[in-house]
């Protein structure tokens, strides 16, 4: 049992290594969301039935302990170090967005709404009528929110990261960076309308 424990440790390392390897050397900006597993993985406590004595009802927590153990499957912690550690290597800048409302709010409009995630996999806005897969949406809007992030910290994000050692492998056609995405948007803010 050990050894089968140690295979499976071994290769969620390998996974999460090999991961980050290909994050770091291919993107400028990587934006993860500050995401509370441990609360997303607390257990369901069962409540007494009101009608009969002494009987409990479970409440779905059978299916919430398959829900956490896929979850604590992933290794998202793992993941996201292992980035963070490759990241050091080659200058790439790693930021931890809040993910309160970015799989609420629409990409488009930034309008919001609750009844937009129609469900787990639709997004359908509101107020404009954006239709996305709801996973790309929210993936859309916390990478707006890291852009953000990252211009507004500035060149004090930039003093910490060291030089890349070795920039064969990274790619010419790269990830925006903050201030390309900010000068993109400029021209319409100041009502030129953009080409």
């Amino acid at each position: 049992m050990a050894d089968l424990a140690r295979k499976i440790r071994n290769r969620r390392q390998d996974f999460a290594a090999r991961t980050a390897h290909v994050l770091a050397v291919d993107f400028e900006l990587i934006v993860f969301e500050a995401l509370a597993v441990r609360n997303m993985t607390a257990g369901v406590e069962p409540r007494p039935d009101p009608g009969r004595p002494g009987v409990f009802l479970v409440n779905g927590a059978v299916s919430k302990s398959g829900l956490n153990r896929a979850i604590l499957d992933k290794g998202w912690h793992r993941i996201e170090l292992a980035t963070r550690s490759r990241a050091r290597h080659t200058g790439t800048h790693v930021i931890t967005v809040n993910p309160a409302y970015t799989s609420q709010r629409c990409n488009v409009c930034t309008v919001v709404d609750r009844k937009s995630r129609e469900s787990q996999a639709v997004f359908r806005c509101t107020s404009c009528g954006h239709i996305e897969h709801a996973d790309v949406n929210a993936a859309k809007n916390i990478l707006t929110a890291g852009r953000a992030e990252h211009a507004q910290a500035g060149p004090a994000v930039r003093v910490g990261a060291r030089k890349p050692r070795n920039r064969v492998g990274r790619k010419a056609n790269r990830q925006a960076t903050a201030a390309q995405a900010t000068a993109q948007t400029e021209p319409e803010l100041a009502g030129i309308p953009r080409l």
